[in-house]
């Protein structure tokens, strides 16, 4: 079993840090990484509450809502992400940027459906350790990189005019790479040890949607359920070892994984629960709140084992809201922007040094129409400023800023014209 010690997140450490992939937080290590998707970029700006549709709105998280789809919608999400690292003794600013999703939904007669692709986590850092010692200094260093991707497909019909369901398929896959290395003075050679997992697997989620008239208002109930999957992960690790006085390789060695059974092992994903409740007026303001509680304490990984590293139940609270002054104002293309607002609360399910890792934030993010993308077609523009970090104050803070910029293209498909 493979152990790597997370030495570079001590007091004791200097740290180093650059960016790798679609991310660049050193909390990326855990886990699958960090998660990149978290509902399309207009619902990311209310907090991530995932569970509000309407005609011309689709998130990904909520195949319920599909039933609500009257026109085409392709939708595209970028995001450019800044993050600070700070430990006691260093402060490291990283900038990455990244496809967030790509999808397809259409209505029909009787349901809705999409199809897409969703970049879901991904692992992006390297680190470098110096550790002085009383008779020789030490350099250790720690790279990942990969992710896990997501195609899905999701369909969403009406029970009722005012009950709704939906279901996702989601076939994961991606790859996993771990490399660490370590330099120790006055010994002319330095090793390595690089550990690869390739990933597939198969996931699923359920939702449902209750729309309620209540007065002029209308009343949301939400409710979605992920069951526990599986991802299967083939995996190999190579150890080198080479000398600093010589260009080549000295040694070279793929390790035997079979005979301890690490050369295929599966990474058991959590049962993730979700409510939501809202309230609201069409085409007007909308307020909401949303939990999700996910069962992390049954992940594991066997084949890549960190020390100082362990899983707990994790949770995230979700509140939002937005306003539109004239919807259908002709006067005015500021009364027509949709403002949004959220706030979010998360407790991530990992635990570093015993020492939970929470993230936080705010939101905030516009809707603006535009009728030269197509009739009822908009961007989403949002901000989000948040936080990761712990309560033990050995371990590194991380603070980060993100913009992303989002298009909803809807036109209308598979419409039989009529002439005279």
């Amino acid at each position: 079993m493979t152990q790597r010690f997370l030495l570079f997140i001590c007091l004791s450490a200097s740290l180093t840090v650059w960016s790798q992939a679609g991310t660049g937080s050193p909390y990326s290590f855990g886990g699958l990484g960090e998660i990149n998707y978290r509902g399309n970029h207009w619902s990311r700006a209310l907090g991530g509450l995932e569970f509000y549709t309407d005609s011309i709105h689709v998130d990904f998280n909520n195949p319920a809502g599909l039933a609500k789809l009257k026109l085409t919608n392709f939708s595209l999400g970028l995001d450019y992400k800044n993050n600070k690292i700070e430990d006691t003794n260093n402060t490291q600013k990283i900038g990455t940027s990244s496809l967030n999703y790509l999808g397809l939904s259409i209505p029909t007669k009787r349901f809705g459906f999409n199809f897409g692709l969703i970049p879901y986590s991904s692992i992006g850092y390297r680190l470098e350790l110096f550790q002085e010692g009383d008779e020789v200094n030490q350099v250790q260093r720690f790279e990942g990189n990969g992710g896990l991707n997501l195609a899905f497909v999701s369909a969403g019909f009406h029970l009722f005019k005012w009950w709704s369901v939906g279901a996702t398929a989601r076939y994961g896959f991606g790859n996993i790479n771990h490399q660490s290395s370590q330099q120790t003075q006055n010994i002319d050679r330095t090793t390595f040890l690089e550990s690869n997992s390739s990933l597939s697997g198969i996931s699923y989620k359920f939702s449902t949607l209750l729309v309620f008239p209540l007065g002029k208002q209308n009343l949301h109930f939400y409710s979605a359920y992920a069951p526990e999957a599986t991802i299967n992960s083939r995996n190999n690790e190579i150890f080198t070892s080479l000398s600093s006085s010589s260009s080549g390789i000295g040694q070279q060695l793929e390790v035997d994984l079979e005979p301890s059974g690490l050369d295929e092992t599966v990474l058991i994903l959590p049962t993730a629960t979700t409510l939501g409740l809202g309230i609201g007026t069409r085409k007007k303001w909308f307020l909401g709140g949303q939990f999700v509680s996910t069962s992390n304490s049954d992940f594991r990984n066997d084949f890549i084992t960190l020390g100082g590293l362990s899983y707990e139940d994790g949770n995230r609270l979700s509140l939002g809201g937005f306003f539109i002054p004239n919807y259908s104002s002709l006067t005015s293309y500021w009364k027509r922007i949709v403002y949004r607002v959220g706030y979010y609360n998360e407790k991530t399910g990992i635990r570093v040094q015993q020492s939970s890792l929470k993230n936080r934030g705010i939101t905030f993010g516009v809707g603006l129409p535009s009728f030269r993308l197509g009739p009822f077609s908009n961007a989403n523009l949002g901000v989000t400023l948040g936080s990761r970090s712990t309560s033990n104050p050995n371990l590194v803070d991380e603070n980060y800023w993100h913009v992303k910029l989002g298009f909803s293209l809807n036109d209308v498909w598979f419409i039989k014209r009529k002439y005279n």
